[in-house]
């Protein structure tokens, strides 16, 4: 048994834990709900902790028992859990919660608080998480299982172009905690950076920027980077992954600044906040339609009034793009929207078809098969998932065919001119402006330093929002 009465280290670990835990609640890691108003408090917490370190110093005691070569019960003893409450955690541990296997190297950690026991931890080794019982007086008031890939943190970073935009990523932006040691010591390591690295430029560039920002040709030495980034921390295992760009800012080195400034909108019909992004005046960073629904696609087969059909062998209307890509890539509803059919359609194959505002649809044909969780009536964001190259149907090779209708009258997308996204307006707008000082002075106090504004700083509205 390993005892230690008034562990400051100990105590340090369970205020902490309990700080981010509730932190983290207000976090969403689906892309839904806000997780970053939290900073209101920010300047808070430091002091906030240290008071509790004080006053549950003298209150707290915590025991630890490690499961070696017997079973859960010798761990309770260890860690001091006896009579009716050694036995109504078996029963939680095991029945209700289903921690039925232990390994050697579980760790159960008891909580006592003025001598009575007020919760329990149990670590198993092989999950990312722990199973939780939290004690009122003499009987549990609470079990649970709190899955560590619920935990979120936000972390600021700043970056300057000395070569590549890659190349500042990798050099500023990696979590110091990104492996348990700190350090790239070994191949799987190494992959991990290279993957949260990868995983932020295409966030960066080829999503929040690709509209304002010719990454080819507009770089330049001396360019800086302020991104505001939500990360999944593992704390058990002493590692770090990329979720999402909440917020980023892009100065050039000749003058000028690019912004990516976060909120959060409801879906018509939804009840579940989305991330969003816009410029500093409310407009949207995104134009309401990508080019191609496939990354690199090669137009195998253009839109046309007489194509020969390569399977049927005679002329008829070809009303869509044929993007050739390999079997399986990834297909990307081009647009937000209301997903309306999704079903096997004859010569189509598996087949997908998107409403979007402003009259517009769009199809996607030849599927090789859907994207995991949705359905018909499932409302789906720009660049999101929708299903996989193939060549279902009648086909000759893995291509997506892509089809645009706009007030039930099929449109060529290359020749279209797409319309730009709907910018924020009356009351979201005022709280869009009214959230962005208190979201750059969160940010700079991450950061440490002050942030790039520029000298434009609109004004919210006085109006409800009806048109003057």
């Amino acid at each position: 048994m390993l005892r230690s009465r008034r562990n400051f280290a100990a105590v340090g670990i369970i205020v902490v834990a309990g700080l981010v835990t509730g932190l983290s609640i207000q976090g969403n890691s689906g892309g839904g709900g806000a997780s970053w108003p939290y900073h209101d408090d920010l300047a808070r917490i430091g002091n906030t902790r240290e008071h509790a370190l004080h006053v549950m110093a003298d209150t707290i005691d915590t025991c630890v028992g490690v499961i070696g070569e017997g079973f859960l019960g010798g761990a309770l003893r260890d860690a001091g859990v006896t009579g009716n409450a050694f036995a109504r955690a078996c029963e939680l541990l095991v029945d209700s919660l289903g921690w039925n296997v232990q390994q050697a190297g579980d760790t159960i950690i008891a909580v006592y608080h003025r001598g009575r026991l007020a919760e329990l931890r149990a670590y198993p080794r092989n999950r990312r998480g722990f199973f939780r019982v939290c004690w009122t007086g003499d009987s549990p008031s609470l079990w649970e299982y709190s899955p560590q890939e619920s935990w979120i943190r936000t972390r600021a970073v700043t970056c300057r172009v000395t070569s590549t935009v890659w190349g500042a990523l990798w050099d500023s932006a990696l979590p110091p905690d990104l492996t348990p040691t700190g350090m790239l010591l070994s191949p799987r390591d190494s992959s991990r950076a290279v993957g949260y690295i990868s995983e932020l430029q295409h966030e960066l560039t080829d999503r929040l920027f690709c509209y304002d920002i010719d990454f080819y040709y507009d770089v330049r030495v001396g360019d800086s980077l302020w991104i505001l980034i939500e990360e999944t921390r593992y704390p058990e295992d002493g590692e770090s992954g990329f979720l999402r760009i909440l917020g980023a800012k892009y100065s050039f080195a000749g003058g000028g600044l690019a912004e990516a400034l976060p909120f959060y909108l409801y879906p018509e019909g939804s009840t579940e906040a989305y991330l969003d992004h816009f410029h500093r005046d409310g407009a949207s960073l995104r134009t309401m339609f990508l080019r191609m629904p496939v990354p690199y696609g090669r137009v195998s087969s253009p839109f046309s009034s007489a194509r020969l059909h390569p399977v049927l062998g005679y002329t008829r209307a070809h009303r869509g793009t044929d993007y050739a890509a390999p079997l399986g890539t990834e297909i990307y509803a081009v647009g937000d929207g209301v997903i309306t059919v999704r079903q096997w359609q004859g010569g189509y194959g598996n087949f997908v078809r998107i409403r979007h505002a402003n009259g517009y649809e769009t199809a996607y044909g030849h599927l090789n098969g859907f994207a995991q969780g949705q359905a018909v009536g499932t409302h789906v964001r720009q660049g999101e998932i929708i299903g996989y190259v193939g060549s279902t149907g009648l086909s000759t090779g893995p291509h997506v065919h892509f089809e645009m209708v706009k007030n039930g009258t099929h449109v060529n997308p290359a020749d279209e001119i797409v319309p730009p996204s709907d910018p924020l307006e009356g009351e979201e707008l005022q709280a869009f402006v009214r959230q962005l000082p208190v979201l750059e002075s969160s940010w700079a106090i991450l950061s440490g330093a002050p942030l790039p504004v520029p000298s434009f700083e609109p004004e919210a509205s006085p109006s409800t929002g009806e048109d003057t």
